[in-house]
């Protein structure tokens, strides 16, 4: 176990350091998870209360009806009834990631928020894992289109992203044609 937190804490002081070159401020904490709100969103506890936490650098189908999905729909010209279940997968594929309970160490401006009302991490679980890079790699989510991205993690995302579609991992497997035309990568 004390290996897994070592790694854990090497990831998010490393992410931290990167930010700290780059000029940004930024804070590692550790923090419990409340839930898994959506695949690429996460509440935890923040200084007693909960937060919603965005995984910064990725994008992920959403799985109710919301303002987003409205915004997708207008974009792609897809159907709820089409985005929807993508977006169920995924929140169930990161809840596979994610427990209540388990500890992140969550790297991030905490003093800033999205459009949305989330606060963008980078966040790495015990095992040292970035989940923001797992959802990609396992194809459940894409890269972001919008909002800047540390370029280290950017390049990283969009290498993750490009194993995953050559390798036909979920979403660009199962439903690649929708994938394509809802990440905006068609054409």
């Amino acid at each position: 176990m004390r290996k897994k937190a070592t790694c854990c804490t090497s990831v998010a002081l490393l992410f931290a350091l990167l930010l700290a070159v780059t000029g940004v401020s930024a804070e590692t904490l550790s923090l419990v998870i409340e839930k898994v709100e959506d695949g690429d969103t996460i509440v935890a506890t923040l200084e007693g209360k909960p937060e919603r936490l965005q995984l910064q650098g990725i994008d992920a189908p959403e799985d109710v009806e919301n303002a987003k999905l409205q915004r997708d729909i207008k974009v792609t010209g897809l159907d709820s009834a089409t985005l929807l279940p993508l977006g169920l997968k995924a929140t169930r594929h990161l809840r596979t990631l994610l427990k209540p309970g388990d500890i992140v160490q969550a790297s991030g401006r905490f003093d800033q928020r999205d459009r949305y009302g989330r606060i963008l991490v980078v966040a790495v679980d015990a095992y040292g894992r970035s989940l923001n890079e797992q959802m990609v790699s396992d194809g459940y989510a894409v890269v972001t289109h919008y909002g800047a991205i540390e370029a280290g993690l950017k390049a990283r995302l969009e290498k993750l992203e490009s194993e995953a579609i050559a390798s036909k991992r979920w979403l660009w497997g199962e439903s690649a044609e929708v994938a394509l035309i809802w990440s905006g990568r068609k054409n």
